[in-house]
C-alpha cells in the first residue's frame, strides 16, 4: 500500500462536521454569554448553544442546545435541549457561523474500519487493526501522509474555528476507542481550550466530557 492509497481511504471514511467560527452567513451558534437555554446555577459555566438543524448525522435533535462545563467538578457538564427554541437575533454572547466541511479520521479509524486493502497491509505488517496506531507501527513511510493531514486540521494556527460540530474525534489515550463503540461526537470546543469541552449522544443519552491535558 502506498501513502496516497492509504490517505484515499482516510478521505473515503471521512464524516461531515461544520466548523463554527466568527465569520460567516449561516448564524447556527452562540459562544459565551447565558445561554439560549438558559441555567441558573453558579457552578456551570455556559461554553456554546447551537442550533441542532447544523448537527450531522442522525441524532434526534430539534431546536436548540446549551452545552454547560461544571466548573467545580472539571470531568463533567451538562446539555439542556429546547426543541422549540430558536437563536436569538441578538444574543448577549458572540454569534457564530457555520461552514460545512469534512472531517478526516485519524490513523486509528482507518486500521479499524479500512477495506480490505488496509487490512492486507496491516497483516504483512504483523499488525491488528484494533491496536490502533502507535509509534511501535513500523511502516511510517506509507503512515506519514496520513497523519499530517489528519494533524493539519487540528493545527489551529492562524485560524478561526471556536467549535467543530459533528466529524471524527480526537483520541485522548491508550484504549479509549473501545469504550465508546456506540458513542457518536456531536461537537467539541476549540477556542479557550483547555478545556476541550466535548458534547456525545450515549446511546440515546447525552453526555459532556471535559478534557484537561496535564
Amino acid at each position: 500500500m502506498t501513502p496516497e492509497e492509504l490517505l484515499e481511504e482516510g478521505h473515503r471514511l471521512a464524516k461531515p462536521c461544520v466548523h463554527l467560527t466568527r465569520d460567516g452567513n449561516d448564524y447556527a451558534g452562540v459562544w459565551g454569554g447565558m445561554g439560549v437555554v438558559p441555567l441558573r446555577d453558579a457552578r456551570f459555566r455556559h461554553w456554546i448553544s447551537v442550533a441542532s438543524r447544523i448537527v450531522p448525522g442522525e441524532h434526534g435533535l430539534t431546536g436548540c442546545f446549551s452545552v454547560y462545563a461544571n466548573q467545580e467538578d472539571r470531568a463533567t457538564g451538562l446539555v439542556l435541549v429546547n426543541r422549540h427554541a430558536t437563536l436569538p437575533p441578538a444574543p448577549d454572547g458572540v454569534k457564530l457561523y457555520a461552514h460545512q466541511t469534512a472531517s478526516l479520521p485519524p490513523l486509528d479509524a482507518i486500521f479499524r474500519y479500512g477495506a480490505a486493502a488496509v487490512q492486507a497491509w496491516l497483516r504483512t505488517n504483523q499488525w491488528q487493526p484494533e491496536w490502533g496506531y502507535s509509534p511501535q507501527f513500523k511502516d511510517h513511510r506509507t503512515t506519514e501522509l496520513c497523519a499530517s493531514a489528519y494533524a493539519e486540521q487540528l493545527n489551529l494556527a492562524g485560524r478561526s474555528i471556536d467549535v467543530v460540530v459533528g466529524g471524527w474525534p480526537r483520541l485522548w489515550r491508550v484504549g479509549e476507542w473501545d469504550e465508546r463503540p456506540d458513542c457518536q461526537l456531536l461537537l467539541w470546543t476549540w477556542r479557550d481550550s483547555p478545556p476541550w469541552i466535548e458534547l456525545w449522544q450515549d446511546r440515546g443519552q447525552l453526555r459532556v466530557v471535559q478534557r484537561i491535558v496535564e
